[in-house]
């Protein structure tokens, strides 16, 4: 923790408040310290007393959600509501279902994504919507009375601008059929809402292959601007296996790139020639099936069962996989190569230890608010705008690059040229809190 009185003071209120979320804790101990030197040259956003503003959530609630299973048999889990922040707009919320999630991951990813939203430069507040219990390989029937129950517990906390379209590419798509349908039912029964519209048709950049495609952007604009080699040539090692990691393979693998390595904590493909494209292309739009069967259809692709993933040397890291995140230690035997760099797809897929000693300077390190927003540029502009393939893709590399030219130049600004995790931070930091100033929030 840094000596700054200013965040000193505002961590111990937040550890003095809420002492057992250590993972919220963690999260803003690292959103704090990335503020030093911005806070130490402009001391006035420091006696606002916007950092201890930023520390608490502007809703956070936990409810019960109650069904029943296959056999008939009552169950019960508990549901989170996070409204971290409306200064920048509606609150635009993120959404998981996760075993083990609790109030205190809530909020970490509640924050993170209004970083995020900060960041892109999207007139939108950040928030958290989940479950700690995954409805993954349940059957129609289960599935859909847990949806209902969610909803039901959760109907009365939405804001009036939510839509159930915004959770595309953030739950699987049957999962998100049941929710917009109990949401629907519900908003009719409803005065106060009108002119509801249905889950829509995938558009041609959906969000998963968006965040997938705008770190593979990111990435590259970071090595060009580092008097590096770009993605072409470079061997790729992906943490991940559905979603944005295979996206950003496909992406990656068009660029010129080899990805010698795609899984997580339980087994990776390997490919020292690197993963065939239709292997790619095939675990992006096929997540559900298991990465060893991909093995077996593809010649030279080998499974490899266990966690043995960053034991596998490659030039660059990407971060995709929320599930089993990078640790502290598996972060000193990933620096001790000297990766030309680590870029992050999904949020706390590193914990805040081994963040923190990737962004210490061992190698080039980009946290997920940055270089895995292009899902949110695109999740906003596709159901305003029918655009085409083509379009897309501007759209998506005009907003990475605007994102990394802000974190750039605050990093450069701060004395801590080329540290894209304070860049990052400092940059969401400061719109937010000129927000809050402006508005008299």
């Amino acid at each position: 923790m840094t000596e700054n009185p200013s965040i000193r003071r505002a961590y111990g209120a937040a550890a003095a408040r809420d002492p057992g979320e250590t993972g919220f804790l963690q999260a803003l101990e690292t959103f704090y310290s990335a503020l030093a030197p911005f806070l130490e040259a402009r001391p006035r956003y420091a006696a606002a007393g916007l950092l201890e503003r930023l520390g608490e959530p502007e809703q956070a609630v936990c409810f019960p959600i109650l069904w029943t299973d296959g056999r008939g048999a009552p169950r019960q889990a508990r549901g989170f509501f996070i409204q971290y922040s409306t200064a920048l707009g509606p609150c635009r919320c993120s959404v998981l279902f996760r075993t083990g999630l609790d109030m205190a991951a809530a909020k970490a990813l509640a924050l993170e994504s209004t970083l995020e939203h900060s960041l892109t430069g999207l007139a939108l507040g950040g928030g958290f919507i989940g479950a700690d219990v995954s409805p993954t390989g349940w059957d129609d029937g289960e599935s859909r009375r847990f949806c209902q129950g969610f909803m039901l517990a959760l109907y009365p906390l939405l804001p009036r601008s939510f839509r159930p379209r915004d959770w595309a590419g953030l739950i699987p798509r049957r999962e998100l059929d049941y929710l917009a349908g109990q949401y629907e039912r519900l908003a009719a029964m409803d005065p106060c809402l009108r002119g509801l519209t249905s889950v829509p048709e995938p558009e041609p950049m959906p969000r998963q292959q968006a965040t997938g495609h705008g770190l593979c952007a990111f990435a590259e604009l970071t090595l060009r601007r580092m008097g590096l080699p770009g993605l072409g040539s470079r061997t790729v090692l992906i943490a991940g296996r559905d979603g944005p990691a295979a996206w950003a393979g496909e992406r990656a693998t068009r660029m010129g790139a080899r990805v010698i390595a795609l899984g997580d904590g339980a087994g990776c493909l390997y490919a020292p020639d690197g993963l065939p494209l239709p292997v790619l292309r095939n675990i992006a739009t096929q997540p559900e099936l298991p990465l060893l069967l991909w093995a077996i259809r593809a010649p030279g692709v080998e499974y490899r069962p266990g966690p043995g993933l960053w034991d596998i040397p490659a030039e660059l890291v990407f971060l995709c996989d929320g599930h089993g995140r990078l640790d502290v230690e598996d972060a000193r035997r990933l620096t001790a190569r000297r990766p030309a760099g680590v870029f992050e797809a999904v949020p706390r897929s590193c914990t805040a230890l081994a963040a923190r000693l990737l962004s210490s300077g061992a190698v080039p390190y980009s946290p997920a608010i940055a270089s895995g927003a292009g899902g949110a540029i695109m999740a906003c502009r596709r159901y305003d705008d029918r655009l085409t393939q083509w379009e897309s893709a501007r759209v998506l590399r005009a907003g990475m690059e605007h994102i990394f030219r802000t974190v750039w130049d605050e990093a450069d600004q701060a004395g801590r040229p080329g540290d894209l995790d304070a860049g990052a931070r400092i940059a969401a930091f400061r719109r937010l809190a000129d927000a809050i100033l402006a508005k008299g929030l």
